[in-house]
């Protein structure tokens, strides 16, 4: 296992999605300046180690959000109506330069076909139409029943979650306990990569939470036990992910940090 990579913004870190291309080493990050009520793009490239681009996609305010990234393209939901939670419109951006590739106003992102093809839908009173749309043009297409639907390959990993109350808490809370020298998780986040398993956990620290990573073997040794993050509010979601041998995890809500498991 080595380090391959680390990034600090100067914004927290919102939301990470991986290129859904398998090879693919770039990631999405949506970034938020809370206090300003900024939000930006940046796209990483961990092949070199690197941002290739940063910045404010034409069209992203504080209500945009960012909804998948597949070969080399990013997509924003925009929300026209802020009081309303449900997005209305849907953009595409060039992850190289940030360049708008194209606007589709009153269609939504439904999932990424392949490299070429999403699927989009558009709402007509109560009922959603579903449309294939080209990545780079922006498209439409009927979408034809009799077309093969492309195996949902799995990209990315994300950990589950346990807490107390849950039958399997005490056994892992015991297991972390026992190899940190006492700590006692209030919640736990649980992913494997033969031989590695990996924890991401909470504990109480004066009256606030305090996050950890913790990696083993499947033999019990020890691999890598850090402090992510202390005097948090609460406990974050999707704290780790995993995509092939890639592990992407999170320091103090504003570091990008990644681990070849090998």
């Amino acid at each position: 296992m080595q380090k391959l990579f680390s990034y600090t913004f100067s914004q927290h870190i919102w939301r990470i999605i991986p290129d859904a291309n398998p090879g693919s080493g770039q990631w999405a990050i949506e970034l938020r300046d809370t206090e300003k009520k900024i939000a930006s793009v940046a796209i990483l490239d961990l092949s070199k180690e690197g941002v290739i681009w940063q910045g404010i996609p034409e069209g992203m305010d504080w209500w945009a959000s960012m909804t998948a990234f597949s070969n080399g393209t990013f997509f924003l939901h925009h929300y026209r109506y802020p009081d309303l939670p449900e997005p209305t419109d849907l953009s595409a951006f060039s992850a190289q330069t940030g360049e708008i590739l194209w606007s589709l106003p009153n269609y939504l992102m439904v999932r990424v076909i392949d490299d070429h093809t999403i699927e989009v839908a558009t709402k007509t009173a109560v009922l959603f139409t579903y449309k294939h749309c080209d990545v780079r043009s922006g498209s439409i297409s009927a979408q034809s029943e009799s077309q093969p639907q492309q195996e949902n390959q799995i990209i990315l990993t994300e950990p589950v979650r346990y807490k107390k109350g849950n039958s399997f808490f005490d056994k892992l809370a015991s297991f972390i306990s026992k190899e940190t020298g006492g700590h006692e998780p209030i919640s736990i986040d649980y992913l494997e990569k033969r031989p590695y398993i990996i924890f991401s956990y909470y504990i109480y620290h004066q009256d606030k939470t305090a996050q950890y990573l913790l990696i083993v073997t499947d033999r019990g040794e020890s691999v890598l036990h850090e402090k992510l993050s202390e005097e948090r509010a609460g406990i974050g979601r999707s704290t780790m992910l995993l995509k092939a041998s890639t592990l992407v995890y999170l320091r103090n809500n504003n570091e990008f940090s990644s681990l070849t498991l090998s």
